[in-house]
């Protein structure tokens, strides 16, 4: 065999122009295939922090809105009460008041008629 027969086979090969050119365009192609992934986790990170976000401010009015309601609902509860109060105070006022008229009127000697039932 010649020498550079022998130095063709014992010298590790050397790659094409093409073939090098092929591995290039891979490496880069994957690094654009990795940018866009990074890319597209970003991108999905960013939707679900923004629907939280938007879920939170949701969840934030609803619980405002019930609150206000709540508070509606309570100071009803309060007027009716406040009213209820207020009439037994006027019910006891008067029978006090009806109490002290029939002690005077029979101070004088007088009474209210009362019909028997």
């Amino acid at each position: 065999m010649s020498k550079e027969t022998t130095l063709k086979f014992e010298q590790p090969a050397q790659p094409s122009k093409l073939f090098q050119t092929y591995l290039k365009n891979l490496k880069a192609y994957e690094s654009q295939l990795d940018k866009n992934e990074d890319q597209k986790m970003l991108d999905q990170k960013w939707l679900r922090d923004e629907w939280l976000e938007q879920s939170a401010i949701k969840l934030k009015a609803r619980a405002m809105k019930n609150e206000q309601k709540q508070l509606v609902h309570e100071m009803k509860m309060v007027a009716k009460a406040n009213l209820l109060v207020r009439r037994r105070a006027l019910a006891l006022r008067l029978e006090t008041d009806r109490q002290m008229y029939e002690k005077e009127l029979a101070s004088l000697g007088k009474a209210f008629h009362k019909e028997r039932l």
